[in-house]
């Protein structure tokens, strides 16, 4: 989401907080869920939590995304949680930690 040309630094900014918020909100929440990533439902869950914190009045990104690039991003950001939060804490940065 950086890397959009054109950002203030108070976009970038607004970027980072929301990644935050958003991390803290799905561990807190649905990643706590036993193998979360076989279950449909609870995708969904997570795939719909991603969506509404880019779109929350709170949380929301800057106007220079689109309903398009919510959409684009919502799907990144879906993949990245999927791959590297299997479960939480993420053993994926359990190895980098090391």
């Amino acid at each position: 989401m950086l890397r959009k040309p054109n950002q203030t630094s108070g976009d970038i900014k607004c970027i980072k907080a929301v990644a935050v918020k958003l991390l803290e909100t799905l561990k807190a929440e649905a990643l706590r869920i036993n193998h979360w990533r076989d279950k449909e439902s609870t995708r969904d869950a997570v795939r719909l939590m991603i969506q509404d914190c880019l779109w929350s009045d709170q949380t929301e990104l800057p106007e220079t995304y689109s309903e398009e690039d919510v959409r684009n991003k919502t799907e990144a950001v879906f993949a990245y949680v999927f791959r590297a939060y299997p479960t939480v804490p993420s053993p994926y940065y359990a190895n980098m930690a090391l």
